[in-house]
């Protein structure tokens, strides 16, 4: 059987299948490397699924937690086998999983829960591989409560933003620490946590790591950022403490640290000329807020005048345009271009709009009874004709109508009494 010095615990399971042919699906597990492991280290467990013949399609795998260890996955498809056992060919797929151990000790890995799927991709069945166990050893001059990586090489830095060594800090200040670090053959994703720490009087934010993993020819060096923010609430001298990173050093086995230092920051007090500019700062904002609230409510207050200007408007409008006045405008800026049609539709809507009496004075009206009589012979007659002339002769004479039948006409005329003491009439023959 090839291959079968790959594995370190090959083994031949029963499924719990339905379909006779699964029932001879090989499962195999192994770890890399097969002993023992040092704290930090990451170990690789491979996880065989093999199918006699031809694979259906590949399965999906599922792995537990382990208590004491972080359990990572990072490919989305397994690696293709093919194989002879016992002289019959096998297909299938090996899965990689990475475990990194954070404690020493024994550390028991649970078995990988794998769904068979039909061509169709349907569940068809499910197997489980065989519990793992690791030996974690914690070597001396290694602090395993610590962030530990166990790898060839290992690198830090930090960046201070701003300069501390420059910087001037009043109570509300911040001092950002961006902390970067690098391991070969260790995933950003298998790095521990670092502890961020402050005195009272600190407040610490911390941003979300950033991973930035370089993968050259299937050899992963993992970068891993940190960022967090020092928020200083009160005036003081703070010492912010040094960070340490312990690894396992691989290749030379051996414990090594690194060591970022920390700083000392002074925090002074606000002098006064600071408080001056900062309540000149306030009083400028309050000022612009408020203007800017007079602003807001002015507006408010003018859309709603307005909504009201036009709410009493628009009857306004309607009520005019059915108006004598409306139909008396249209009907002067009509005649005048001596189109009788128009003219004509115009002075029908004008005397529409009048009282049936005052209409019927308009049109017996001696200064425009002519003028309508011709307009009509124009348009209805076999021999009339309209001009411009006579439009303008018409505009004027509906103005000087309009003029007339404004005036009340049905007021009695004043008629004069007599004398209450008539003078005697004088005879002729002299007085009396």
């Amino acid at each position: 059987m090839r291959r079968s010095a790959v594995f370190a615990a090959p083994c031949v399971l029963a499924a719990t299948l339905s379909a006779a042919p699964a029932a001879e699906m090989v499962v195999r597990t192994s770890l890399d490397p097969p002993g023992g492991s040092v704290v930090g280290q990451p170990v690789r467990l491979h996880v065989d699924v093999l199918f006699p013949g031809s694979m259906p399609r590949p399965p999906r795998i599922r792995l537990g937690d382990a208590p004491g260890a972080q359990i990572l996955r990072f490919e989305t498809q397994g690696l293709t086998l093919r194989e002879a056992i016992d002289g019959q060919p096998y297909v299938g797929q090996q899965f990689e999983f990475v475990v990194f151990p954070r404690r020493g000790g024994a550390i028991e890995i649970p078995s990988a829960e794998i769904t068979l799927l039909d061509a169709a991709g349907d569940p068809a069945g499910s197997a489980r591989s065989a519990v793992q166990r690791i030996v974690a050893t914690v070597p001396p001059g290694l602090d395993a409560s610590g962030p530990v990586i166990a790898a060839t090489a290992v690198t830090v830095s930090q960046i201070w933003e701003p300069d501390p060594g420059q910087a001037r800090l009043a109570p509300g200040g911040a001092l950002v620490r961006t902390v970067r670090r690098g391991a070969s053959g260790i995933p950003a994703m298998g790095m521990p946590d670092l502890a961020f720490s402050a005195p009272d009087g600190v407040r610490i934010y911390a941003d979300a790591p950033r991973s930035e993993d370089r993968i050259n020819r299937g050899a992963v060096t993992g970068e891993r950022v940190d960022r967090v923010t020092y928020v200083f609430e009160r005036p003081d001298a703070y010492v912010l403490p040094a960070i340490v990173q312990p690894w396992w050093d691989l290749a030379a086995r051996q414990a090594r640290s690194e060591t970022l230092p920390g700083v000392t920051i002074a925090v002074a007090a606000a002098s006064s000329e600071a408080r001056q500019r900062q309540g000149r700062t306030t009083a400028r904002a309050w000022v612009a807020g408020s203007a800017l609230l007079g602003a807001l409510l002015l507006g408010v207050l003018v859309w709603r005048l307005r909504g009201r200007r036009i709410a009493r408007w628009r009857p306004w409008r309607t009520n005019r345009a059915a108006s004598g006045a409306a139909a008396l405008s249209q009907l002067r800026r009509v005649a005048q271009r001596g189109d009788p049609g128009a003219t004509y539709a115009a002075l029908a809507t004008w005397l529409g709009r009048m009282p049936a009496d005052t209409r019927q004075r308009i049109r017996a009206d001696r200064r425009i009874a002519p003028l309508i009589d011709q307009l009509e012979r124009a348009l209805f007659g076999p021999d009339g004709g309209w001009s411009a002339e006579q439009g303008h002769a018409l505009r004027n004479a509906v103005i000087e109508v309009h003029r007339t039948v404004r005036r009340p006409s049905d007021h009695p005329q004043r008629v004069d009494l007599p004398p209450l003491n008539p003078p005697w009439p004088r005879s002729k023959a002299g007085h009396s």
